[in-house]
């Protein structure tokens, strides 16, 4: 018994500190690379939250315009032969949703080698992202929207730059493939002024709904407002169908981060 007692101890240390190496080994690998891939999401979100705010906050604001004015801007587009002033007012919201989806393709591109989840920042970032191309909200189909997108970024590598306004409008206007890329999105735009006032109204709910959630995006993402304009919502333009999706589908499966006192200034029903 002396002799058991005795060697217990040396035993039981053979057997555990291996154990205990590879175990502490292993905790310390995975420490080092999570520290690892919030540095990285932190610099990806870091160079390119800024642009994408901008430009969700130009398109924002142009959405917001289209719906004090009833999309007035699209109810006497002709089909063809656009005028030079119905080409730029066209080309102008056009512009605007590419370039959103810009900046959206570049982040991707960017955060290739980045697990941007491992921020809160950076998650709530990919969560907008999965909300904005979901089925029931996204306008356009995820291949077009990025046929879209790429026709407005410059470069094959980083750092990735996007067209000017009046190259996209030369383009859209010389019959580049630009006018083609662009149709899918085209449409919805004209369908706001055409057709039946159901269909018209069909359309118009679509973009303002879109038009929430890049809303949602901007107080979320740049709370203070330091890179946006902050700009009151538009209740009063979405139907009460339109409002119970946004409530229960978008806000409540997709963005359960988006505040409750924010949700309410978007739909104006109180939670």
């Amino acid at each position: 018994m002396p002799v058991i007692a005795w060697l217990l101890p040396y035993v039981s240390g053979v057997l555990t500190w291996p154990l205990f190496e590879r175990l502490f080994g292993f905790l310390f690998t995975e420490f080092r690379q999570r520290r690892s891939d919030v540095a990285a999401a932190r610099r990806v979100v870091g160079q390119q939250l800024d642009p994408l705010l901008k430009a969700a906050d130009e398109l924002h604001g142009k959405l917001r315009s289209l719906a004090e004015e009833d999309f007035q801007d699209f109810r006497e587009v002709p089909p063809t032969d656009l005028s030079v002033g119905q080409t730029v007012d066209l080309c102008s919201t056009l512009f605007l949703f590419a370039h959103f989806w810009a900046r959206l393709e570049i982040l991707r591109r960017e955060s290739f080698h980045a697990e941007l989840t491992a921020t809160a920042q950076g998650a709530l970032l990919m969560a907008f992202l999965r909300s904005l191309e979901s089925r029931r909200v996204r306008l356009v189909d995820r291949s077009w929207q990025r046929l879209i997108a790429e026709s407005v970024v410059i470069g094959d590598s980083m750092p990735y730059g996007t067209l000017r306004f009046t190259t996209f409008v030369e383009k859209y206007a010389g019959g580049d493939a630009t006018k083609k890329w662009v149709q899918p999105l085209e449409e919805i735009l004209r369908d706001t002024g055409r057709g039946l006032r159901r269909e018209r109204q069909r359309a118009r709910q679509r973009l303002l709904q879109y038009g929430v959630i890049v809303h949602a995006f901007i107080d979320t993402l740049d709370a203070k407002h330091r890179t946006t304009r902050e700009r009151p919502a538009y209740p009063n333009k979405l139907t009460r169908r339109a409002k119970r999706e946004l409530i229960g589908r978008v806000f409540g499966e997709y963005l359960p981060g988006v505040s409750r006192r924010n949700v309410t200034k978007y739909t104006g029903i109180p939670l």
